[in-house]
């Protein structure tokens, strides 16, 4: 998640008096051993753990780049955390989207050769294409 990208979407939230949706995507491999894991350390420590700690782990490490990122306290922030497959990645942006009633979407995108594109497919360009507003795309 670029720093730029996030206060450049803080500045057109504000400029559109309107509030702020970020999303996290974990894909289901990495949140599958996060759970495990925090369940191991539940067991050491004689607790519970599970799939909802995991979640609110990465809605605080989201919070924390965002306050790093722009510095406006009074701007409204929603935090959404999914998981979703790669193939899944597109829908889940593109249903958080018309569930939030986003009308601008900012999302980091890949640079990639044609072929790439092709053989690999891309996330970003399916989104520009199927996101029904205007898409900011910052390139990493």
């Amino acid at each position: 998640m670029g720093h730029k990208l996030l206060a450049e979407a803080a500045a057109t939230a504000r400029g559109s008096d309107c509030g702020l949706v970020v999303l996290s995507v974990i894909r289901p491999e990495s949140f599958a051993a996060d759970v495990e894991t925090l369940e191991a350390i539940g067991d050491i420590e004689d607790t519970h753990y599970d799939e909802s700690n995991v979640l609110d782990a990465e809605r605080r490490s989201v919070q924390s780049i965002v306050a790093d990122s722009i510095d406006d306290t009074d701007l409204e922030i929603t935090y959404r955390v999914s998981v979703a497959s790669e193939d899944e990645y597109v829908e889940t942006v593109l249903q958080t989207t018309r569930k939030t009633e986003c009308d601008h979407l900012f999302t980091c995108g890949n640079q990639r050769s044609p072929t790439g594109k092709a053989i690999f497919g891309d996330r970003t360009q399916q989104l520009l294409l199927e996101f029904p507003g205007p898409v900011t795309v910052a390139l990493d």
